[in-house]
Parts: structure tokens; sequence; C-alpha cells
């Protein structure tokens, strides 16, 4: 058992390496972008916050309404029933994103994200 400690520790590692959202790498690829080129292509913010270093936060929200029917269609497991589905239980659910950009420099220094759903404007000529 002198290798349990090496199998635990892959699991765990692999675990944090869970699957991301696609959402995160073409917001990442605004990082360095400057304020003009972000506001030309987003437009203006929902808002904008001062972060924890006192610099300016400009946060961009979405909303995307999911259909939980998709979910329930492209299932294989699940019988299909001569029923119709309940048309009483509700299948759509809205996801809410905010996508906060930290400007130093009249720059992009940083991204992330809160919530699910992220609608990002992608960004043309990054170079990444």
């Amino acid at each position: 058992m002198r290798h349990a400690p090496v199998v635990i520790l892959a699991v765990l590692a692999t675990a944090c390496l869970g699957p991301r959202p696609w959402w995160e790498k073409e917001l990442a690829a605004w990082e360095g972008a400057s304020v003009s080129e972000l506001m030309d292509a987003w437009g203006p913010p929902n808002r904008t916050v001062t972060g924890d270093d006192g610099q300016p936060v400009l946060v961009y929200d979405s909303t995307v309404a999911m259909d939980r029917r998709q979910d329930i269609m492209v299932d294989p497991d699940k019988a299909l029933g001569r029923d119709a589905p309940d048309q009483g239980r509700d299948f759509i659910q809205d996801l809410d994103c905010s996508m906060y950009f930290e400007i130093e420099n009249e720059v992009v220094a940083a991204t992330r994200y809160e919530g699910a759903g992220c609608q990002v404007v992608s960004r043309k000529n990054s170079g990444r």
C-alpha cells in the first residue's frame, strides 16, 4: 500500500481539472486589450465598481434562458413515455452571469466571471 498516497493525489488532481466552460478562454482573451477596444466591442458596461486595489472594474451582465427539455431529449438512457410531458413543470431556467474586467492604465489587466451561461463577445485579432 505504499502507492496509495500517490493514487489519492492523482485522483484529487484530476477532480480539480474538471471541464471548464468555453467562455473562460474567450473572456481571458480580453486581457491586454485597451478599454476603448473593449467598449467598442461590448458597448458601455452595465456598471463600474472599484476593485480592492482602487482600480476600476467594468461589469457586464448577461442572462440566458435554458430549456431543460433539451437535456431530457438528449439523454439516451431515459425511456420515452406515452404521456405528454408535464405542462405544469417549469422547464425554462434563467442563467445569470456577471463578467468583470479589471482595468489598469486603461488596459484590461484581468478578467473573471460569476454565474453560468455567460454571453462573451469574442475578441478579434487577440493574438491568442
